[in-house]
């Protein structure tokens, strides 16, 4: 799947770059972290808004599908998700939506932030608002009765998730879809600043925020023996997402994703 997209990049001169556990799989491991289980992607806006123009015109062939925010069209998040068909990766919550069920990777658009730390937090409010949101809507507008009996094992993890059904059943006011489209919408408001954030990673809005300069021009590294492009300082990039990133987790530590269904 890697290697399509990366095809398709090639050829119409877009630009992306691993993310995430992927950036991080690609520099210490030269691949996959072993007890990872997706890959994640960045793009800077414009060239997000191309491929998916791209991807519209059936740019990667018959054997994928995906779904991202749209006017009147609902996605499973609010970024790019491409699957490729005829797999199955279904995870607990996802039990009831009507969103592809397929192996996937992850394309998260980069967004300019405001140049002074005020202004960030203020944005930084609205777009973990939004976000929030979106996925409280989720979980209320698609209820998972596998999901619900997972957390219901854990008191705090069923609190949690009671909370986040009532907050998605107050907003459900609004369908899903608009929620994704307004956090989408909000993230790709603003001129570029010298700054960047990818609004959808794992410490949101201002967690993510790092100069231009971080991410461009882009380095490049191995991954499964691919030559792949990572953020220009992937160093300071990765130390901001996860402190001393050279050191391997204890288990109990390691990220893990709720996967019921699986076929390759």
């Amino acid at each position: 799947m890697l290697k399509d997209i990366t095809r398709v990049c090639e050829e119409n001169d877009l630009t992306y770059m691993l993310a995430g556990g992927s950036c991080l799989g690609a520099i210490r491991h030269k691949g996959f972290i072993p007890w990872d289980d997706d890959l994640d992607l960045i793009m800077p806006r414009e060239s997000y808004d191309s491929f998916i123009l791209l991807l519209r015109r059936g740019a990667l062939g018959d054997s994928y599908e995906f779904n991202y925010p749209a006017h009147k069209e609902d996605s499973k998040t609010p970024y790019l998700k491409i699957y490729r068909k005829g797999t199955l990766d279904d995870e607990l919550y996802n039990e009831n939506t009507p969103f592809p069920k397929g192996i996937f990777i992850d394309v998260f658009p980069m967004a300019n932030v405001p140049r002074y730390k005020l202004f960030q937090r203020f944005r930084s409010l609205i777009s973990d608002g939004l976000l929030h949101i979106s996925t409280c809507v989720l979980y209320a507008q698609y209820p998972s009765p596998l999901f619900a009996e997972y957390v219901s094992y854990s008191s705090e993890a069923n609190r949690r998730y009671r909370i986040r059904l009532l907050i998605g059943k107050v907003f459900s006011i609004f369908p899903h879809w608009r929620w994704v489209y307004w956090f989408d919408k909000f993230n790709s408001s603003l001129r570029p600043t010298g700054y960047l954030s990818v609004p959808n990673g794992r410490k949101h809005y201002l967690g993510e925020v790092l100069p231009t300069s971080c991410f461009f021009p882009v380095s490049y590294s191995s991954f499964e023996g691919f030559k792949v492009p990572v953020p220009h300082d992937y160093d300071s990039y990765l130390r901001n997402l996860y402190g001393d990133y050279l050191m391997i987790p204890p288990e109990e530590k390691r990220e893990r994703h709720f996967v019921y269904r699986f076929k390759c």
